[in-house]
């Protein structure tokens, strides 16, 4: 503690306290410390944990395509009601009042060559009137009852093309969690490359203080740490990319911090783990079966298939077929409101049609849906080559994708003893640093490599399970 002089005194005296750089040190470290402590903290709490059920499930709520389809769905079940009514008489009720002005300015007419003279008038008259209408159709080859059954295969159809725009955005969910899974797990990697090549350029300076190793191996060792962090960088890049992406398929805001939770999933790390998966999905004609029984597009075809041959047997019942309805009348009338029950009038009767020639509109219909029904079947048969197809291709991809894990795995043992080979000889001096940094690299690689190959083992099983009907959600 120290005073200023009297040349001070009109400001008084000032008191001032002198820390040590030792407590100043003591404090910077303390605060450091509750930076680390509590910023993670933090930051775990403003992210959200999606499971890929959680997953799954906001995908699918957000999903405009669902809504729309959700909405076409109602739609059709108004059109079904629809249908119903028209097995039910309809009724109307109208209600009517018309008043009457007659002029006439009179003359001279003539009747057998007399003249007979009119005098001018003008008069008025009041009518009120009340009726009930009724129609029904009787008959008209039953096309109105197979029209309900054509709006149940139309809501059919459509729900099976829920069902449908459900899986395909599941499979796009599961590509995209999985990638997101596989690049935190290269960013893993990464890391712990860096962290060893930090190891390594610690040992370096250690074998220059003791005069082992020049300060050129320093500098080398320091560029391979900054081509590490760069690799690090880069793959924290790609994996907050692969999030976007995800936030995107779940249509949620793309601005969202968000964590996964991959403990529900299974990841066939062993070698035997992966041969058992290939073994399930071995019998070719099995999944094809299960693809033709279960999956939603498929059974889609065949209902549009349904759908028009009902739309057929309407139009020919149209054109072969007469419509025969019943109708009925009932009418009050009267000069005056409160005379209005002084004329009554009860009509009923049927009504049979039948088309001669309505210019071929009947029959182009009847052709449009032939033509339709023959190019539906044609399609259908396309499908089912297609499935055939993308299932032969997806379980020869699993297999490649097997078969390349097992080579890395075996590049991964002999990598692993040539970086701890060449770290041994840099170590007495008889191999050199590159010698470390390339084993280290390919090493890093090889892991890095072993992650894609099983991700996409992963994926690949998925997408069997997703071809052959039997993924579930």
């Amino acid at each position: 503690m120290f005073k200023y002089d009297n040349m001070m005194k009109p400001f008084g005296i000032i008191t001032v306290y002198l820390i040590n750089n030792k407590s100043i040190t003591l404090m910077k470290k303390a605060f450091v410390l509750i930076l680390l402590v509590i910023l993670p903290i933090a930051s775990a709490f403003s992210q959200e944990n999606y499971d890929l059920n959680k997953t799954v499930r906001t995908a699918l709520n957000n999903s405009l395509t669902v809504s729309s389809i959700s909405n076409n769905i109602s739609l059709q079940e108004l059109n079904l009601k629809t249908a119903y009514g028209e097995l039910f008489p309809s009724l109307s009720f109208s209600g009517q009042w018309t008043r009457n002005n007659t002029y006439n300015k009179g003359g001279v007419s003539y009747v057998n060559g007399l003249p007979i003279t009119y005098s001018s008038y003008n008069t008025s008259s009041d009518n009120f009137s009340l009726g009930l209408n009724s129609q029904v159709t009787l008959y008209n080859g039953f096309a109105n009852y197979e029209n309900i059954d054509l709006q149940k295969q139309s809501i059919t159809s459509l729900r099976t093309g829920l069902e449908q725009a459900k899986y395909d955005i599941i499979i796009g969910v599961y590509q995209s969690f999985f990638d997101v899974l596989k690049k935190e797990k290269i960013l893993q990697a990464n890391q712990e490359n860096l962290s060893v090549s930090k190891d390594q350029l610690s040992k370096i300076k250690e074998y220059v203080n003791v005069g082992k190793k020049t300060l050129s191996d320093v500098y080398k060792q320091d560029v391979q740490v900054a081509q590490n962090e760069l690799s690090v960088e880069s793959s924290g890049n790609d994996l907050s990319k692969a999030k976007v992406d995800l936030l995107s398929t779940m249509n949620e805001d793309v601005s969202k911090e968000i964590q996964l939770d991959a403990s529900t999933i299974f990841v066939p790390e062993q070698s035997s783990d992966q041969k058992a998966i290939i073994t399930r999905y071995s019998n070719f004609d099995a999944l094809v079966q299960s693809a033709l029984n279960t999956r939603y597009d498929y059974k889609a075809a065949k209902l549009d298939i349904g759908i028009n041959e009902s739309k057929l047997s309407i139009a020919n019942k149209s054109l072969w077929f007469p419509t025969l309805s019943a109708f009925g009348n009932y009418s009050f009338n009267g000069p005056k409101l409160n005379e209005i029950d002084q004329s009554k009038v009860l009509t009923f009767g049927l009504t049979l049609s039948y088309p001669i020639f309505q210019g071929f509109q009947t029959e182009v219909v009847s052709e449009t849906y032939q033509v339709n029904i023959k190019q539906k079947k044609e399609d259908l048969i396309k499908l089912e080559r297609l499935i055939r197809t993308d299932l032969k291709k997806a379980l020869l991809d699993l297999e490649t994708a097997y078969k390349q894990i097992e080579i890395t795995d075996r590049n991964i043992i002999s990598a692993e003893q040539d970086k701890l080979l060449s770290e041994e000889n840099f170590r007495i001096g008889y191999g050199t640093l590159l010698d470390v940094q390339v084993a280290t690299t390919n090493l890093n690689n090889l892991k890095i490599s072993r992650i894609n190959f099983l991700y996409n083992f992963l994926l690949t099983q998925k997408q069997i399970e997703y071809l052959s009907g039997i993924l579930k959600y």
